[in-house]
């Protein structure tokens, strides 16, 4: 997530937050209205990131359960352990297309392919 907000930061152009603060607008006010929607698609791109890595580490997951938390991975390899259940495949199925679709959506909201083929 840091790398791809810092890419984000990299881009933004400093003469914008000049020109607010030339305006009267305050620091907070700046970041609120200028940085922070400029940087929203490396803040997503990383938490997008954050997220399917998070799917994929089960032992990490392991590790940061608790007795009263219960995470997706572990659940999910609870029931394959013990039980050859159907639900396991829908709910896999199911992350596999969500995962598709979010990214696409990532692509459309930032543009990455566009950047490439550009």
């Amino acid at each position: 997530m840091f790398r791809t907000t810092l890419a984000s930061l990299t881009q933004l152009d400093p003469a914008l937050l000049e020109a607010s603060a030339n305006l009267g607008a305050s620091r907070l006010y700046s970041f609120r209205r200028i940085t922070l929607p400029l940087i929203a698609p490396g803040i997503a791109a990383g938490a997008f990131l954050a997220f399917i890595a998070s799917m994929d580490n089960v032992p990490v997951s392991l590790f940061l359960s608790t007795a009263r938390t219960s995470m997706l991975p572990i659940r999910m390899w609870g029931m394959m352990e013990s039980t050859l259940d159907v639900r396991i495949a829908a709910i896999a199925g199911v992350l596999i297309v969500a995962i598709l679709l979010l990214m696409v959506v990532m692509d459309r909201f930032t543009g990455l392919t566009r950047r490439m083929s550009a």
